[in-house]
């Protein structure tokens, strides 16, 4: 599958997939977006020092890479699945550790890093990686918060189903949480059917709304 890199509005990259026609990120800021939806309503929003992320849809490495920036003292495992890589040709052009002032050779080791293999990409933060799909992944370990990042239901329909979110439910820890840039009504209400507690929170630029799935603890 073919993918055009692209400048957001924020200056950030993002990927443009032509057969889909459908982008990585916001065309409104990579960056941006990912700040709010997944640090901002993510990682800053739970309250444990230590925190095991998934995310689903590791992609361009952003998600991970501003994770890892923003943790402050929190411990993170952090477990990504990507069933499609983007290749070197397309992460060695990436802008988002130059924009952010990171060093290079810590996003690069994201995506050069060996699948099904943890490892420590810094103090406090490890690292592991699959080309699984959601559908047929398997772990004994129990999430905090689960980044859902996606393509949208209507490029990825079988990514938001009601058996895909009973999963992600099934993979929190009670008090856990799913967060998604995504506010559509159907989705909410496939949420609302399993159990999680919705909230509609204000979306990034260019979005009005966006939605955290809490798994309340009994």
């Amino acid at each position: 599958m073919k993918k055009e890199l692209i400048i957001t509005k924020d200056g950030s990259h993002s990927l443009f997939v032509p057969e889909l026609n459908e982008n990585y990120h916001s065309v409104h800021g990579a960056i941006e977006e990912a700040l709010h939806v997944f640090i901002k309503n993510g990682i800053h929003s739970h309250p444990k020092q230590n925190i095991n992320i998934l995310e689903i849809g590791f992609g361009t490495g952003l998600n991970t890479l501003l994770t890892l920036e923003n943790k402050k003292e929190v411990t993170v495992n952090y477990t990504a699945l990507e069933p499609y890589p983007v290749s070197e040709k397309i992460y060695s052009k990436l802008n988002f550790f130059t924009m952010r002032n990171l060093d290079g050779e810590t996003f690069l080791k994201l995506h050069t890093s060996d699948w099904e293999k943890e490892i420590e990409i810094s103090g406090g933060f490890t690292f592991f990686k699959s080309e699984k799909r959601l559908q047929n992944f398997t772990t004994k370990k129990k999430f905090d918060i689960i980044y859902f990042d996606a393509f949208s239901p209507e490029t990825q329909a079988e990514m938001w189903t009601e058996e895909v979110f009973k999963k992600c439910f099934n993979l929190l820890n009670k008090d856990g949480f799913l967060v998604t840039y995504c506010a559509k009504g159907v989705v909410k209400r496939t949420l609302k059917s399993i159990g999680y507690e919705v909230e509609t929170l204000d979306g990034p630029t260019g979005k009005r709304e966006m939605t955290r799935a809490n798994k309340k603890g009994s």
